[in-house]
């Protein structure tokens, strides 16, 4: 409560620098610490309300991470890594409107949320990395799996940094499903 009255939302993709935490070996990029706010995907009251029953009970989502995961808040004072690909829910196949049995069992994180503060560091950029030039160059198109998480939520584009957003509406005119994404932009007013 007191980080929130001092401190908010802290959005880190508008920061110079990136930083994360560094989780069991896995190093998680942090982009949002949530609080109040207008926008949903830095609310706190927002995201816990569209991950109720995807995230375990007791749990709250303080934090997002890793393009799609969180960080959540057990009232022992713990936090742990709500990883989306392995702790969320998943329809099951077999059964009309059934899931499959939710992995609960989160990876712990932090004793206390002081002790989570005080793991975020400045994430060093690798500058060998081909997969990032890729990532940032408007002539390679994203693969069409990758474009599901906009199809779902196309205004977390407001949540990249300003610089980025032309690069990556470059990158969604290269495919069909792109530029499919591009005309749900048009329709939902997101972008003329």
């Amino acid at each position: 409560m007191n980080f929130l009255k001092q401190y908010n939302v802290i959005d880190f993709y508008n920061m110079e620098f990136c930083y994360g935490i560094d989780c069991e070996g896995e190093e998680l990029p942090l982009e949002v610490i949530l609080g109040f706010s207008k926008k949903e995907d830095e609310d706190l009251i927002a995201t816990n309300y569209a991950y109720l029953n995807r995230i375990p009970e007791k749990h709250i989502a303080i934090a997002t991470v890793n393009y799609g995961d969180l960080l959540c808040l057990h009232p022992n004072g713990k936090i742990y890594h709500w990883d989306h690909e392995v702790n969320d829910l998943y329809l099951d196949m077999k059964v009309i409107n059934g899931y499959l049995e939710q992995n609960t069992n989160l990876k712990f994180v932090a004793d206390s949320f002081d002790q989570f503060l005080s793991m975020i560091a400045k994430i060093e950029e690798d500058d060998d990395d081909p997969s990032e030039d890729e990532f940032k160059n408007p002539n390679i198109p994203f693969p069409d799996e990758m474009l599901d998480r906009w199809f779902q939520n196309p205004k977390r584009i407001f949540l990249l940094p300003e610089q980025t957003i032309p690069i990556f509406l470059k990158k969604f005119e290269l495919t069909e499903k792109g530029r499919e994404l591009l005309a749900k932009f048009k329709k939902e007013g997101i972008f003329e």
